[in-house]
């Protein structure tokens, strides 16, 4: 039983991947390189994301993004900074803008869909999640389910995208991960990288972008113990 992982070793896609393991399936776990500030460190978090887990794991190249010209994450335009209590206020739609990277998850998706085709695998794991789905439009379960439809009739095996973290806070994500590390006896949330920026190190996050804030107030509200180590 095979499936496909989107692993761009943040905290949701590593959760994601979490479960596939525990499910049983042989994971093929997929990295993009789409020319991002936090490539390096996001692929070498899956990397050892991989090796824990002892999954086959690839990078996958896609130079053609960086020719994108509005998103923050890969061009030199400047990363918003926000705090905890910003994530409750209206600011966070254009943060959602700023960082918004053309059709990527649209990309990101055929791509499985073909390695999983070729592989036959039965499944695509990705992280999307309940929180970021209030803002971003295509980490909702409207926008997988429109995408499983065309997979019915775009693949031959008819692969389906499983989003388990569909419904799920931050918070409620922190607490399944803690509790699925200690039900597959790994450390793993640790090495998970969250930050839209590359800060000189593996794991070390800058704390002041919206991604870092969310996971900052997920391990608070989950009362979790967070090892993540922070600039700010």
């Amino acid at each position: 039983m095979r499936a496909i992982s989107i692993l761009s070793g943040g905290l949701d896609s590593t959760v994601a991947t979490l479960i596939a393991k525990k499910e049983g399936y042989d994971i093929l776990a997929l990295t993009f390189n789409y020319g991002q500030k936090a490539a390096k460190r996001e692929i070498n978090s899956a990397k050892k994301i991989a090796e824990i887990l002892g999954i086959e794991h690839l990078v996958i190249n896609l130079d053609f993004v960086k020719m994108f010209k509005k998103s923050a994450l890969i061009t030199n335009k400047d990363i918003p900074k926000l705090k905890i209590e910003d994530l409750d206020k209206d600011i966070v739609y254009e943060t959602m803008k700023a960082v918004w990277v053309p059709a990527r998850n649209v990309i990101f998706l055929a791509i499985a869909a073909g390695f999983g085709e070729d592989r036959d695998a039965k499944k695509i794991f990705i992280g999307i999640n309940k929180e970021e789905g209030t803002t971003f439009p295509d980490n909702t379960l409207e926008f997988i389910d429109r995408y499983n439809k065309v997979l019915e009739l775009g693949t031959l095996n008819k692969i389906k995208i499983e989003a388990p973290l569909y419904n799920l806070t931050k918070e409620e994500i922190v607490k399944l991960g803690k509790n699925l590390e200690e039900e597959l006896n790994v450390e793993i949330l640790k090495y998970s990288y969250s930050c839209y920026k590359d800060n000189g190190e593996d794991f070390l996050h800058c704390g002041e972008c919206e991604s870092c804030v969310r996971r900052k107030r997920a391990f608070i509200l989950a009362n979790v113990k967070d090892e993540t180590k922070y600039i700010k």
